[in-house]
């Protein structure tokens, strides 16, 4: 089945690129083929590339040009920041503080940590909605970790969390607070200033531009060790061939967000509204999971007492439907998601919960068209 032939509402999963960013690609992918870091002349206008575009993302987040780091995606981001508390030796408490809800790129590379480097890690809970517990969250700070790093918005509940308080709270003992901004960055507005944080992780496919590229925001002043060996590039932070045309792309596409962002907001607060007001007047037990005032635009968690949601996944994938029953990089697990047992969702719930996240490229006719789909399935199978 091709695209055009299918409503794809898994957007918290991957989007589609954006034209203009395909278009502003184009010509470090042809002509303009110069290694930014050689010195003759034809190197010059990558190199320019380069310098454009971490101006403007460093505008689109409220940060300067020489704290945007270059990486291949938001899991490397992440793993650079998480791995950066152990290699600065920040506190040397040999303990890194996260939330019970973090993306595996953080929970994996917290695991890695705790073998290799010996730490502990510890884990502070979120109440039903997703939304951190702030009393515990400081009793854990108050222990002194080593760094903090606290997701700015989850995959796959879509909760927004209180940053900028728990950056706060953090610096009040002058610990290093990172958080993975990978949902949020291109969707919800977003200043590090105002923030209060110390580094920040995002990747380029999930604002509609390439996949393969993202960058890490890091603080001036902040220590940042270097994570890749090599040369010199990125300020000798982290060597490798910087990916010109992806950059540009990534770069392009985050502007366009950003401009567009108050009307893409708008719109797919409607659309889920549209896919809630018809799944509750025709299934009273259906479950909408995270905070429903303070979460992502367009995204949907929902669980359906006694529905298997893979079978209703497949029964909606065999009619042109594409949603997830979670985050896409665990879809081949078959578990109850660590983030539905952090939030103490009921076996029954989880085992029938189902992701859909709209984007701007979704019509008005499809939340009405999925819902219709979702209804039969749960009639029939009940």
């Amino acid at each position: 089945m091709t695209a055009k032939q299918m409503i794809y509402a898994d957007n918290a999963a991957t989007t589609k690129l954006a034209p203009e960013a395909l278009e502003a690609m184009m010509p470090f992918l042809t002509e303009e083929y110069g290694n930014p870091s050689s010195l003759y002349s034809f190197s010059r206008s990558a190199k320019k590339a380069l310098t454009d575009a971490r101006a403007v993302i460093a505008e689109c987040i409220g940060a300067s040009p020489d704290e945007i780091f270059f990486t291949s995606g938001g899991t490397e981001s992440d793993n650079w920041a998480i791995n950066n508390f152990v290699l600065a030796k920040f506190h040397r408490q040999r303990n890194i503080l996260i939330s019970s809800i973090e993306h595996h790129a953080i929970f994996n590379t917290c695991l890695k940590i705790a073998q290799v480097h010996h730490y502990s890690i510890t884990s502070t809970p979120v109440n039903e909605k997703g939304r951190i517990i702030l009393p515990i969250y400081k009793e854990h700070v108050e222990e002194f970790p080593d760094g903090i790093s606290i997701m700015l918005a989850n995959n796959e509940i879509g909760t927004i969390e209180d940053i900028a308080q728990m950056a706060d709270i953090a610096h009040h003992y002058c610990i290093p607070f990172h958080t993975d901004a990978v949902q949020a960055v291109g969707h919800i507005p977003i200043d590090v200033r105002d923030l209060g944080i110390d580094m920040l992780s995002a990747s380029a496919h999930k604002f509609n531009g390439p996949k393969g590229i993202g960058f890490l925001y890091v603080k001036q002043n902040t220590v940042l060790k270097p994570f890749i060996d090599g040369g010199q590039q990125e300020a000798g932070r982290r060597a490798g061939t910087e990916n010109v045309a992806a950059i540009v792309g990534m770069a392009t596409a985050l502007k366009l967000n950003c401009e567009r962002m108050s009307d893409n907001r708008r719109k797919l607060k409607n659309l889920s509204k549209t896919f809630k007001t018809i799944i509750s007047e025709h299934l009273p037990d259906a479950v909408f999971n995270g905070d429903l005032i303070r979460r992502l635009p367009g995204h949907i968690s929902l669980s359906l007492p006694g529905i298997s949601a893979e079978g209703l996944l497949h029964v909606l994938d065999l009619q042109g439907i594409a949603v997830s029953t979670g985050a896409a990089c665990n879809s081949k697990s078959t578990e109850i998601s660590h983030v539905l047992k952090a939030i103490d969702l009921p076996e029954k719930l989880a085992k029938g919960t189902i992701r859909i996240t709209f984007g701007p490229n979704n019509t008005e006719d499809q939340p009405r068209y999925i819902a219709d789909k979702v209804i039969k399935y749960c009639k029939k199978q009940g």
